[in-house]
């Protein structure tokens, strides 16, 4: 049997900052509980010189009608004008509209290799590879706010390996994985999402992958047990913020926390509140509108 899912395609009219807004709606439909994933894509994913953002809204179809004005309210809020494409359609559909927006990407000056599974390796990719097919789960490699994440994880490559990683807010669980393949020293891995789709997602990127020994669990950062040497948060501010203090205190000591899903207008806020949590700034990294954070825990 075939599982029905829909989509939202909003196709944005041009204006001055049409890329910014674009990404400004991204996050805040990313915190709508009927959303299961928002893509980024305009004419350059395939090669071309259209750069007319659109934004591909994930979302179950007894959702549609409910999130179709609320889209439209929010468009309007940040002075958008778009079209609203809503389809609904079933899984073989899902794979093959996903195939033609994606290519292998390579991270952080060659350590890490990002391909779905349909593109063979090249000669000359990197050894480490991570094979991820689109799914209805957050993380692709392809929003600023993961490739963010995936680089500065590869700047850590050669400072002392974590042992102990824990992805909050896991989505794909692409930043989990990742860390599995660059850090075959690990010895647990945990990942966590609220949306038990979201893990489902991840188990099957594992099993994709061969990487058996991650904990998935559904629930928030009060579910994870310990301290980790290495810890990324791709979560808005509106819970980066208040979870600030529960975040901070899964660090182990010189633990590495990567915080990202952050404009960087808001980068400032966001870096205030780990810093009041006793963290040091370590580093930031910034693409597009976005920005990541390193912090690090001194004691």
């Amino acid at each position: 049997m075939q599982l029905e899912w829909a989509t939202l395609t909003l196709d944005i009219s041009p204006c001055d900052d049409a890329e910014e807004l674009r990404d400004a709606l991204a996050a805040l439909l990313a915190e709508d509980d009927d959303v299961s994933g928002v893509e980024v894509r305009d004419g350059t994913t395939l090669g071309g010189n259209d750069r007319t953002p659109q934004l591909i809204v994930y979302t179950e179809p007894s959702a549609i009608n409910g999130l179709r004005p609320r889209v439209g309210a929010l468009a309007g809020a940040l002075g958008l004008d778009l079209q609203i494409t809503a389809e609904i359609r079933d899984d073989d559909d899902w794979h093959d509209s996903w195939k033609q927006f994606y290519a292998p990407i390579i991270f952080g000056d060659g350590a890490l290799l990002l391909r779905p599974s349909w593109l063979p390796r090249r000669p000359g990719d990197p050894e480490r590879e991570l094979v991820l097919d689109p799914g209805r789960a957050f993380g692709t490699g392809q929003h600023e706010s993961t490739r963010l994440c995936l680089n500065l994880v590869c700047e850590l490559a050669p400072a002392t390996p974590p042992r102990r990683v824990l992805d909050l807010g896991c989505g794909s669980g692409i930043l989990a994985l990742a860390a599995a393949r660059l850090f075959p020293e690990i010895t647990r891995l945990v990942a966590i999402d609220i949306d038990s789709e979201a893990t489902a997602t991840a188990a099957e990127n594992a099993e994709l992958n061969g990487i058996t020994t991650i904990e998935l669990h559904t629930g928030t950062v009060d579910d994870a047990e310990g301290h980790y040497d290495l810890l990324f948060a791709n979560i808005r501010p509106s819970v980066l913020i208040p979870a600030a203090k529960e975040i901070a205190a899964r660090l182990a000591p010189q633990g590495d926390l990567l915080v990202s899903g952050v404009l960087i207008e808001e980068g400032d806020e966001v870096t205030a509140a780990y810093l009041a949590c006793g963290l040091e700034l370590a580093g930031s990294r910034i693409d597009g509108e976005w920005i990541a954070l390193h912090l690090r825990c001194a004691g």
